[in-house]
C-alpha cells in the first residue's frame, strides 16, 4: 500500500477531477439545451462500446463513465503537478485532442473532431477549457491553502522555541544566583 501522502494525492486528483466533471456536464448540458450536442460523447461511447445495452442502461453507463473518466484524468492532472489554470486548460484541451481525435474514433463511437459536427466539437472544447479551468483554479486553492498551514506550523515551531530559549534562560538565571 502507498504512502498516505500517495493515497491523499489520489483522493484529491479524482475529488478535483470529480468536480470538474460536473462543471464541464454543466457546459454539456447548455449546449444540448440549445441544440448543439445531440448526443452527448460519453452517451454515444457506452451505446458503441457495450451494444445491447437498455437507453436506461446507456445513460447510466453515460454518467457512470465520465464521471469515472473524469475523476481518473483529475488523479493524472495531480500526477504531474497539478499545474496552475492556464497550464490546466491546456492539459483539458490536450485530453479533448487525445480523446476526439484518438481512441473516440478509433472505437467507432464518433468521427475524428476535424471531420464531426463542428457545433458538437465547439461544445467538447468549451467543455473542456472549462474542465481544465476547474481543475487549474482548485489546484492553486489547495497550494495557497498548504502554503498558510505550512507557514502556521513553523510559525508555531518558532514560538515554541522561543519560549523553551526563554525557559532555558529564566533556568540558568536562577542557577547562577547567589
Amino acid at each position: 500500500m502507498g504512502s498516505n501522502g500517495e493515497v491523499r494525492d489520489v483522493v484529491t486528483g479524482a475529488a478535483t477531477g470529480l468536480v470538474a466533471t460536473l462543471a464541464m456536464s454543466g457546459v454539456l448540458v447548455l449546449a444540448a439545451r440549445r441544440g448543439l450536442l445531440k448526443e452527448p460523447p460519453p452517451r454515444a461511447i457506452v451505446r458503441t462500446a457495450l451494444p445491447g445495452l437498455s437507453e436506461e442502461a446507456v445513460d447510466l453507463g453515460a454518467i457512470v463513465a465520465h464521471l469515472g473518466y473524469g475523476s481518473a484524468a483529475g488523479v493524472l492532472h495531480r500526477a504531474l503537478g497539478a499545474p496552475g489554470p492556464a497550464g490546466s486548460v491546456l492539459y483539458g484541451l490536450g485530453l479533448y485532442t487525445a480523446s476526439y481525435e484518438g481512441w473516440v474514433p478509433v472505437l467507432g463511437a464518433l468521427p475524428p473532431a476535424h471531420l464531426d459536427d463542428r457545433a458538437r466539437q465547439a461544445s467538447m472544447i468549451a467543455g473542456h477549457v472549462v474542465y481544465g479551468a476547474v481543475l487549474g483554479v482548485l489546484a492553486a486553492r489547495r497550494r495557497r491553502a498548504a502554503r498558510v498551514v505550512i507557514r502556521a506550523a513553523e510559525d508555531a515551531r518558532l514560538r515554541q522555541e522561543s519560549r523553551r530559549g526563554q525557559a532555558e534562560a529564566a533556568g540558568s538565571a536562577v542557577a547562577d544566583a547567589p
